[in-house]
């Protein structure tokens, strides 16, 4: 081990014993970077040999030694483009300068501009393809403290400006997705359609976390062994479950790193991926999708473990004008792992006219009071004028219209939904809920008792009052709203752990 790294460990050590507020922030600390480390080598790739273009060198993240650096693409005219600032990016462009422009923006990872190796080819046939290293990935300079999106979309934004580029399609995946929401928001004016690809961190950011931190183990094939083996992964879960819970309290540290910048520096330092993915996880995008003008087509693999379908769930029912694309057994990197039907995707995506929005329909199919108990996996479809689950496990609600929904030790999955009562729309009692893109209405919409309720694109509204629960029951919501006597507004936060003693929502960070 060098000197340097072992100056910048003390440095790190004294900083976490005399600068982090406790120990339990500590391991909050410990937790973000992990989160934020897992994200970001999740997609890291193959062989190759470092290059060079006038000053613009390929290099590995810290912490990637050993993995060799991916090849620069053959078909990419590179230049090394020097900003404002005086940082250095890499831009690489293919196809006829007088075709409409596409401009691609990666993830996190070594692959970098990379990722898109796939793509170019046959998009440059038919447009001016733009790639870039973005700030500390790949051949790009780091950027000096500052990974919010704002500070990101400017750099973009830059880039197109020296290229002479007014208005472009952007292609983002992932990080990138994310990236290219936030600047078609910022910079409306010059994005023709928008494309997201499995873009991350749309949910809160503890739902997001816990996504990315599950823990499963392999079943072995022997009923025995397996039954042992399940009650472990469900121990696992429950203890990651409180640990989360706990740290999810007070103290928030992705505010207070972006406060001090010195000790920033210093914890994170050239760990560029991280700090990337720290400003991801603690980015709110709700107003973003909100008020979004550029057309926006969605592009998600089914099996994604690190941007869940239900991101793109959201995305469709809440952006103004979305089509979503769903490409069956294939994960978090659509455009890699089945680059043919992938592009059959994205290219009418760019050129085509576009369909009207998504709306999703519930079949007219009525089922009057329904109850169901000790029925695990069970499906409910259609109208109903009540629905009772009692000790119903991975209940799946899909495309239906409910008067009344009660749960009683019960587990279940809503999308598509609507809970529409003249008195409580929806109860819970020791049991669990993930609701995406779901209306509720009623005079109380929601009552929960030793609950857990996992809320995305949700939209509640109540006369009398909007949320009653017990002092142990959480309600994480992503990118929904809620119009109640006790709060009116957008709501990416977590209830009550997020409110301020006024009954406030903590301050948001979506314009960060």
């Amino acid at each position: 081990m060098d000197q340097n790294h072992l100056n910048n460990l003390n440095m790190k050590n004294f900083l976490m014993k005399n600068f982090l507020p406790s120990r339990r922030q500590a391991v909050r600390f410990a937790l973000l970077v992990t989160v934020s480390w897992t994200f970001a080598t999740i997609a890291n790739a193959a062989p190759a040999q470092d290059t060079a273009t006038n000053g613009c060198v390929d290099r590995l993240a810290v912490g990637q030694r050993g993995v060799a650096i991916p090849p620069r693409l053959a078909s990419l005219r590179y230049t090394c483009m020097t900003l404002a600032s005086g940082k250095r990016i890499l831009v690489g462009e293919a196809g006829r300068a007088q075709d409409p422009a596409v401009l691609l923006i990666h993830g996190l990872g070594n692959n970098a501009h990379r990722d898109w190796r796939n793509v170019v080819p046959a998009l440059e046939k038919q447009c001016r393809v733009i790639v870039l290293d973005l700030p500390g990935f790949g051949a790009s300079d780091a950027l000096p403290l500052d990974y919010s999106f704002a500070a990101l979309a400017a750099t973009v934004a830059e880039v197109l400006d020296r290229l002479g580029v007014a208005r472009a399609h952007v292609v983002g995946h992932s990080l990138g997705g994310a990236l290219s929401l936030e600047f078609a928001h910022r910079y409306r004016q010059r994005v023709e359609r928008l494309v997201l690809v499995d873009a991350a961190g749309i949910l809160h950011k503890t739902v997001f976390a816990r996504n990315i931190t599950q823990v499963e183990i392999p079943t072995t094939g022997v009923a025995s062994v397996d039954r042992l083996l399940d009650g472990v992964n469900r121990r696992i879960k429950e203890w990651r479950r409180a640990i989360l819970q706990e740290l999810e309290d007070g103290f928030d540290f992705g505010r207070w790193l972006n406060d001090n910048p010195r000790v920033r520096n210093a914890l994170i330092g050239e760990y560029t991926h991280v700090d990337a993915a720290l400003g991801l996880i603690e980015h709110d995008f709700t107003r973003a999708i909100r008020e979004m003008s550029a057309p926006t087509i969605l592009i998600w693999g089914r099996e994604d473990p690190i941007a869940p379908l239900r991101t793109g769930v959201l995305l469709a029912t809440r952006l103004p004008n979305a089509q979503l694309h769903v490409m069956d057994g294939v994960r978090h990197v659509p455009m890699g792992e089945d680059t043919a039907r992938f592009m059959a995707i994205l290219l009418p995506a760019l050129t085509a006219p576009l369909p009207a929005k998504f709306t999703p329909t519930v079949p007219d199919v009525r089922h009057g009071n329904v109850a169901c108990r000790d029925r695990p996996g069970a499906t409910f479809t259609g109208r109903f004028d009540s629905l009772t689950l009692t000790n119903c496990i991975n209940a799946k609600i899909e495309n239906a219209r409910i008067r009344q929904l009660t749960l009683t030790s019960s587990t279940a999955t809503l999308t598509y939904a609507t809970i529409d009562s003249v008195d409580t729309a929806l109860t819970a009692k020791d049991s669990r809920i993930i609701a995406t893109a779901v209306e509720i209405r009623g005079r109380v919409a929601i009552r929960a008792d030793n609950s857990e309720l996992d809320f995305a694109g949700v939209t509640v509204r109540a006369a009398e009052r909007g949320i009653d629960t017990s002092p142990d029951s959480r309600l994480y919501f992503s990118v929904s709203d809620l119009a109640a006597p006790e709060f009116t507004g957008d709501a990416h936060f977590i209830w009550p752990a997020n409110m301020r003693p006024d009954g406030k929502p903590a301050e948001s960070k979506a314009t960060r």
